[in-house]
């Protein structure tokens, strides 16, 4: 066998595995519903990024910081992939003030979330960077839903690089689709892996396994051109740092959903 095809069979073996092992029991809705989410407005459905924290019960018990709001979404539009019952906006929190642990909640009702697990309460100066703004810029956005066959062509790129891809392909995913970009449903390039977490809800049966949680949302850092969640651009740019492509920083924030009691985990993973 010539060593392109090898490679080229290799390679779609990884794609599969991937598929096969770290997702096999995915809800399908996740599985299926798979979005981009962009700038723009959709007078349908109201997504935001950013803005103030909104709800009671951000500021986590013992601390004097809010989490970070990250986005609103709005369940009613069918490109979402996640309902929690009683609630049409669902809010993505995280802790970056809280030396950007992981952090769990479930949202009550409208106004108020429960902040249910932190990793850690201590608060550290100029982190994730110097002068960390207190909320991010708000804006509208909407959801681009990814085909199924853009989906394939998204996994190939995740599993065996750029470098696999036909210039057509490579056009749909790093100049069209300008990956990585905030993903909803589907599959998903995690640098570690599936976080292995239980759900963070004590009163809740799957906070006893940590095999159900399921991801449903990973944030990378610029989710917009100029806003920036962990690392701001180096003052010096040289030539092979891409940094209108977002990938001068490789952390992610990742969000997981219990199936059971619809409490989420937010955790981040670097390379």
């Amino acid at each position: 066998m010539p060593q392109t095809v090898r490679m080229f069979v290799g390679q779609t073996r990884i794609a599969k595995l991937i598929f096969m092992s770290s997702f096999k029991y995915l809800d399908e809705n996740i599985k299926n519903k798979v979005s981009r989410v962009i700038e723009g407005t959709d007078e349908r459905f109201h997504h935001r990024f950013g803005g103030p924290a909104r709800h009671q019960g951000v500021i986590p018990p013992g601390c004097e910081l809010p989490l970070h709001l990250l986005y609103t979404f709005d369940t009613t539009d069918p490109a979402f992939p996640i309902q929690v019952p009683g609630i049409r906006y669902l809010p993505l929190y995280y802790s970056f003030p809280y030396n950007a642990g992981a952090c769990g909640y479930r949202v009550k009702s409208e106004t108020e979330i429960e902040v249910l697990y932190m990793e850690t309460k201590q608060v550290e100066k100029d982190f994730p960077y110097a002068n960390y703004p207190s909320e991010f810029p708000e804006r509208r956005v909407c959801l681009a839903p990814i085909s199924y066959e853009q989906h394939k062509t998204l996994v190939f790129y995740l599993a065996a690089e750029k470098k696999a891809l036909s210039e057509m392909d490579r056009k749909l995913i790093l100049e069209e689709f300008r990956y990585p970009f905030t993903q909803l449903g589907g599959i998903h390039r995690m640098w570690q892996g599936i976080p292995d977490v239980a759900c963070p809800n004590p009163l809740c049966e799957n906070s006893r396994f940590t095999c159900f949680m399921q991801v449903f949302a990973v944030i990378w850092n610029q989710p917009f051109k100029g806003v920036f969640l962990w690392e701001t651009p180096p003052e010096k740019v040289y030539k092979w740092q891409k940094i209108d492509d977002h990938d001068f920083c490789d952390v992610q924030v990742i969000f997981q959903v219990c199936p059971k009691c619809g409490s989420i985990h937010a955790c981040n993973r670097c390379t």
